[in-house]
């Protein structure tokens, strides 16, 4: 089979071809496959992605339509040259509502100020900028797993998003004082 690298767009031909058809591959059950089964066949790999192949049934229609493989690439020829990004895929994620009262108390509470490493992005960037902050909880709304009433003075603590992403390098998040420790000053 031919190897190749595509994105959302085998899986829209895949479901014209299945709607033209009314086919499974392999007599699947209707739930049972993506559309992008309809012609090919694929499965991850560490140095390439998800890596397609197409089914013989489509080399055979393309080759019957005049396509041939000279000058086209391998997938390892296009790993090598190209960084391809920008596919589109579904995936199902929880949300946790944030309150925004709740920040806005958080900050008059704590202030502007990043509590680990005391960055203030109004004193860096100016007027425009003033009173930006990343608003981190202290228990993540993950592990708590339930709508709560939040405290903005004891729950919520102000962080530049330099130190709100390393605290979130780890799961658990590490706390305020271990990154805070971690802080090297010049």
């Amino acid at each position: 089979m031919a190897v190749v690298q595509v994105n959302s767009a085998l899986g829209r031909v895949g479901r014209r071809l299945f709607e033209v058809t009314k086919t499974h591959p392999e007599n699947l059950p209707e739930g049972a496959f993506e559309w992008w089964h309809m012609l090919a066949t694929g499965e991850p790999t560490k140095e390439l992605g998800f890596v397609w192949k197409l089914r013989p049934e489509a080399i055979s229609a393309l080759q019957a339509a005049g396509c041939s493989q000279s000058g086209m690439a391998s997938a390892q020829e296009i790993s090598d040259t190209q960084l391809i990004e920008g596919a589109v895929r579904r995936v199902t994620v929880n949300a946790y509502e944030r309150n925004p009262v709740a920040r806005k108390r958080c900050i008059a509470a704590h202030g502007a100020n990043c509590v680990i490493c005391g960055f203030n992005f109004e004193a860096t960037y100016g007027a425009a900028a003033a009173g930006y902050i990343h608003v981190h909880h202290v228990t993540p709304l993950a592990e708590i797993n339930r709508s709560y009433e939040v405290n903005p003075v004891t729950d919520l603590v102000p962080l530049c998003p330099n130190c709100h992403a390393v605290v979130h390098l780890t799961n658990p998040p590490q706390t305020i004082e271990q990154v805070k420790n971690m802080l090297v000053r010049a």
